[in-house]
């Protein structure tokens, strides 16, 4: 039987397009409206590695992208109907999820149970929210085991995985039997491939699934924005020459710490 690997991504703004002076804040947010959008860039990583372990076992994969958002995602779900993925699934949802990773992945969790997966994988964060939780919440909540800085998968039989990933100090190889999570991190292979004319035409029928998103209560809702205070902590001494300030730095502050030495 054909191992069941369901590939979640997110779509975010390109916030390298937004020129000087176009950070501007509306409803508690930058407006990214008008800004190109891109793929995740772990998500994407995420992709092309489920597209290279299935490449490797020919019909021994079934790949299911999902991700959880607007339309903004059709177009990239049809681009891997293209790239031959089996099934291209969005879920509905309008809800300000910046900063909700538990709804992300109580959405992700109610699809897979649903529809049961032997492997997700995703990308470790995405730079929207930068919690770097999402695949966490989703294996405990699945209550399956979660591998963290993924950049390689491979078959090992037919009911092993061999996963490496990146550990401190070094990286690490081990073998890995499904049900689990892939947190994928800096994988050699970063970019999704680009489809051809011929494969996109292939494609042109499939229509992308779109269903509701499972409602759960976020785990934080974003009440305000206000700058950080990066200013280094100090005092300022005055004086009228270098003399003056360097006899007030030693008694009133370098003789009483000499003293408790």
């Amino acid at each position: 039987m054909a191992m069941r690997v369901l590939v979640c991504f997110k779509v975010v703004p390109d916030l390298d397009q937004l020129p000087p002076g176009g950070w501007e804040i509306e409803g508690l947010r930058v407006e990214t409206g008008f800004v190109k959008t891109m793929l995740n860039p772990y998500d994407e990583s995420a992709l092309e590695l489920a597209l290279r372990l299935a490449e490797s076992a020919p019909g021994c994969v079934k790949l299911t992208a999902l991700t959880v958002g607007g339309r903004e995602a059709e177009g990239y779900l049809k681009t891997l109907y293209a790239l031959k993925f089996d099934r291209a699934v969005r879920l509905e949802s309008h809800a300000d999820l910046r900063f909700s990773p538990e709804s992300v992945a109580a959405a992700i969790c109610t699809f897979a149970r649903n529809n049961p997966p032997d492997v997700i994988i995703m990308g470790r964060q995405s730079g929207v929210g930068d919690n770097a939780a999402t695949p966490l919440l989703a294996a405990e909540m699945l209550g399956w085991p979660c591998i963290t800085q993924v950049t390689e998968l491979k078959f090992h039989g037919e009911d092993w995985l061999e996963v490496g990933s990146m550990v401190d100090g070094g990286f690490l190889r081990q073998l890995a039997r499904p049900p689990f999570v892939a947190a994928v991190g800096n994988a050699p292979h970063a970019y999704l491939r680009v489809p051809t004319l011929k494969e996109r035409l292939a494609s042109r029928d499939k229509e992308v699934e779109v269903l509701a998103a499972a409602k759960e209560p976020a785990g934080c809702t974003l009440e305000g924005l206000a700058a950080i205070d990066r200013r280094r902590a100090g005092i300022k001494i005055d004086g009228t020459s270098p003399q003056e300030k360097a006899r007030k730095l030693y008694e009133e502050y370098l003789r009483r710490w000499l003293a408790e030495l």
